[in-house]
């Protein structure tokens, strides 16, 4: 943290009696946990900037193995107090998350309103230390302030705004969004600039950007599921293009984009598509001609129309696609 921030919360901490005289103190645990909990066994979790400790000893009650990290040594000592009294253990670290390295990957990070409060100069240090706590199959819980209307500034203290567009950006191409949820507040003081709107965003990896080549290896399978001899057809086509009818002139773009494989985090215009796929191709180390026609053939409406305007899902072994909601 810059010098103005790390004098901005302790003097907050230095006023606070208890957790609860803290701005950001909240008794129910952050939007997504619950669900989260229900989805999946308890592994260890990471709660970033853990404040008032009220998900650090949330997840604890739920069987995960927490670590509680914070800059402030009294947001540690809230948090292993209410950890004691729930009958709970919490890992507390005392570290500024720019300047920390996790030792082993996390199944959960959780960040409940440290980003918006951090120097944009910073930002980047952050996300590479979220990305390198993040376990390839791990879940990503954020809590972030949007503006509330178009336009909106920031306050002269308190958290920066920052629209779903920009933080979908900041995030891609590693992570995903999997779940988003809003809550307006029109009502606060001045000094936070006003009234916000508090964004939930649960994200995952991107198994498209992190594993490549098993995408790779999901559509050939799917090939075979379909009985359709890809390399037969690449090899009789030799170096003309693939004969491949799309259903419509948006569908790449919409196949790379995020509600399907997520190459891109955003639907490209279809004059970019091929370049956006292109590219990812060779950031991959794959042949990008030759995924390209793999693609057009996927979607051709000659070659099984496996991934056409109305995807056959249930036919396919692509596990990456987010139609199928990550089963």
């Amino acid at each position: 943290m810059s010098t103005d921030e790390l004098k901005t919360f302790m003097a907050t901490y230095d006023w606070a009696k208890t957790w609860r005289d803290l701005p950001w103190a909240h008794d129910e645990a952050t939007l997504f946990l619950a669900e989260l909990c229900a989805k999946r066994k308890p592994g260890r979790a990471l709660d970033i900037g853990c404040g008032a400790g009220t998900d650090s000893v949330y997840l604890a009650q739920r069987g995960w193995e927490v670590t509680a990290l914070d800059f402030i040594p009294k947001a540690l000592e809230f948090t292993q107090a209410r950890a004691r009294e729930a009958g709970v253990d919490v890992q507390p670290v005392e570290a500024d998350i720019t300047a920390w390295r996790a030792e082993q990957p996390f199944d959960l990070v959780l960040d409940h309103g440290l980003l918006h409060n951090l120097d944009p100069l910073r930002h980047a240090a952050y996300r590479e230390t979220v990305l390198h706590a993040l376990a390839d199959d791990g879940d990503f819980i954020l809590l972030h302030w949007h503006p509330l209307f178009p336009g909106q500034g920031n306050g002269k203290m308190g958290p920066r705004r920052a629209s779903r567009e920009e933080l979908q950006g900041f995030f891609a191409p590693d992570l995903q969004e999997r779940f988003f949820a809003r809550e307006e507040f029109e009502d606060l003081p001045a000094v936070v600039g006003g009234g916000m709107t508090q964004a939930y965003y649960w994200f995952r990896r991107n198994q498209a950007q992190l594993k490549p080549a098993v995408l790779m290896e999901q559509v050939q399978a799917t090939f075979v599921r379909h009985k359709v001899d890809a390399d037969g057809l690449l090899a009789a086509a030799g170096d003309a293009p693939i004969a491949a009818r799309l259903a419509a002139p948006d569908l790449l773009g919409r196949l790379i984009g995020p509600g399907r494989l997520g190459i891109t985090h955003q639907v490209p215009d279809p004059a970019d598509a091929g370049q956006r796929l292109r590219e990812w191709s060779m950031h991959a180390g794959l042949d990008p001609d030759r995924v390209d026609r793999l693609f057009h053939l996927f979607m051709s409406a000659d070659h099984g129309d496996i991934c056409g305007t109305a995807p056959k899902c249930p036919q396919c072994e692509v596990r990456f696609c987010k139609r199928l909601r990550h089963r």
